[in-house]
């Protein structure tokens, strides 16, 4: 039986819905063993992201998993990376390129409605895809067309939480809501929303992703008839109407409307949003009107984003573009200011797939094949530590640190025990031998010597 390894580049919960899908064909299929170390695997499957700073460090995983895995290995790439990098990833070195479908078609031997969690998480997953036109985005280039699930699938789902969960997400992969369009000929999100409410009312309802244009009068009459719909994740992006308009978002009048509306009628809603700073066009003025509205504190959680020009989108070829220093001191500004949550960007970085795959491999083969003893941190999903090896600096600082405090036998023991309980023997041979040949005193690299390889 071939051990079979699946590899997540991101943890957001579209991925773990993936995988879920994707380990549940495996497992039904018979023919492999699911195991969690992929340096032992016979195929790995590495589902990849192509958002920001994701798609360098999708690169930097694979460069890794290649670096490591059994010589013999058969690597397979999927993902999001596949639609804008697909013919650099074909021309990397021992990597197999497939689509999410073709997978499940070699896996899936049985049809199946019913998605068991193996990695459990509190969403329910009712579509893919946005039929949005934003003009910084790339999600509708990377994800495809719209594609919902039924009600009577979701519900399943629903009712498979809703004895253990206090709280259920219902949320699209990229946009919610436009649910049901394609199924059902119109938005369908308030119907769905009401039916998981009364089947299942004993629990609380959080709406993920939701478009303003989603906010229509029946959409508001069910949030406010239902009590149970704790919150809202309503993404505005902006307030000036010159910007929305060049985002291709509706107006700052409709937005603030829908808004003010749902304070009325439930002023005990919680309502999430996400900030765009540093749009092409984005003057000085406009970014402070955006400030003083969030100063209004409609909102109970802020994130914020700043803009990246990524290729291919109307944005990126805008006029007006503002330097990156203006955008991350605004974008710093609002995270001071409100606590906000950050969402990293680029920085305009554009790689080439091929040199940086070059590049992390190179840095990958210098190192021990794991850091940590255990990286795992999902039932079924191989653990890597390709972060903890990018920040090796950290890591070797930590290490530092503990051989100067460590003085007493008791703190031998101590600090002895936490080292070698999280790092492989072969990661702390390495750290061991930058001591041995630095310019360090003898007592120190003694110290050193005792605390990461002495038994």
């Amino acid at each position: 039986m071939k051990k079979i390894a699946v590899v997540m580049c991101n943890d957001m919960h579209m991925d773990i819905e993936r995988s879920n899908v994707l380990l549940n064909h495996i497992i039904q299929n018979g023919s492999y063993e699911v195991v969690c170390d992929y340096t032992i695997a016979d195929i790995v499957i590495i589902q990849t992201c192509a958002f920001g700073e994701k798609k360098k460090y999708s690169v930097q995983v694979i460069a890794d998993v290649r670096a490591n895995a059994c010589s013999d290995a058969k690597v397979i790439v999927t993902g999001c990376l596949l639609s804008i990098n697909n013919e650099e990833l074909d021309a990397l070195p021992g990597i197999e390129v497939k689509s999410f479908e073709e997978l499940i078609s070699i896996f899936q031997q049985t049809k199946t409605d019913f998605v068991s969690k193996i990695v459990p998480q509190n969403r329910v997953i009712i579509s893919e895809g946005c039929l949005k036109k934003c003009s910084y985005c790339v999600y509708p280039m990377i994800c495809g067309k719209y594609k919902s699930k039924s009600i009577e699938d979701i519900l399943i789902e629903v009712e498979s939480l809703y004895d253990t969960e206090t709280t259920i997400y219902l949320t699209g992969a990229q946009e919610t809501s436009d649910y049901g369009i394609d199924i059902y000929g119109k938005p369908s999100f308030p119907n769905l929303l009401q039916k998981a409410c009364t089947q299942f009312p004993n629990c609380n309802y959080v709406i993920g992703w939701f478009h303003p244009t989603g906010l229509t009068d029946e959409m508001i009459s069910v949030i406010s008839r239902n009590k149970n719909v704790v919150e809202i994740m309503l993404h505005i992006q902006h307030i000036s109407n010159p910007i929305l308009k060049s985002m291709n978002r509706p107006s700052f009048e409709f937005t603030d409307g829908k808004i003010q509306k749902l304070r009325e009628l439930r002023p005990d809603l919680i309502i999430s949003t996400e900030v765009i700073v540093g749009f092409p066009g984005e003057t000085q003025l406009e970014f402070e009107n955006l400030v003083a509205y969030l100063e209004k504190g409609y909102f109970n959680d802020i994130g914020v984003a700043s803009y990246e020009q990524v290729l291919d989108t109307p944005a990126s070829i805008m006029e007006n573009q503002i330097p990156l220093e203006i955008r991350q001191q605004r974008l710093n500004f609002i995270k001071d200011k409100f606590g906000a949550c950050v969402y990293p960007t680029s920085n305009n970085y554009e790689m080439s797939v091929i040199e940086e795959y070059i590049k992390a491999y190179s840095f990958f083969e210098t190192l021990p094949r794991t850091i940590l003893n255990d990286s795992q941190k999902y039932n079924c999903i191989a653990g890597i530590d390709t972060k903890t090896k990018l920040n090796l600096e950290d890591v070797l600082q930590e290490v530092s640190e503990y051989i100067s405090i460590t003085r007493s036998e008791f703190d031998f023991q101590r600090n002895g025990s936490y080292l070698k309980e999280k790092y492989t023997l072969e990661s702390r041979s390495l750290f061991y031998s930058i001591f041995e040949n630095g310019n360090f005193k003898e007592g120190i690299k003694l110290k050193a010597k005792k605390l990461l390889l002495d038994n």
